[in-house]
């Protein structure tokens, strides 16, 4: 499960370092408890975002049933999807 806290301190890092290859680097280690997977905006299709921010959104990725998936439960995230705009 993903808290509210690690999805905050997540998305301030965003904002502060931005999505090169560097930081995401450096995100990648600081929330290694975290899957954490990069895309660009336009390849998550029709998808909804569960939170827009200037220049990226964040997409939760559940796990039920062994299947992952995207959800819109915080409670049910085992991953995030940063997908830069």
């Amino acid at each position: 499960m993903i808290s509210e806290q690690t999805l905050e301190q997540l998305t301030t890092a965003i904002a502060n370092h931005g999505l090169g290859d560097n930081a995401i680097s450096q995100l990648r280690q600081a929330f290694a408890g975290v899957r954490l997977t990069f895309c660009l905006l336009d390849e998550m299709e029709a998808s909804l975002p569960f939170r827009e921010y200037e220049g990226f959104s964040l997409f939760l990725v559940g796990a039920s049933d062994h299947c992952l998936g995207l959800t819109r439960h915080l409670e049910k995230a085992v991953g995030v999807v940063i997908a830069a705009a």
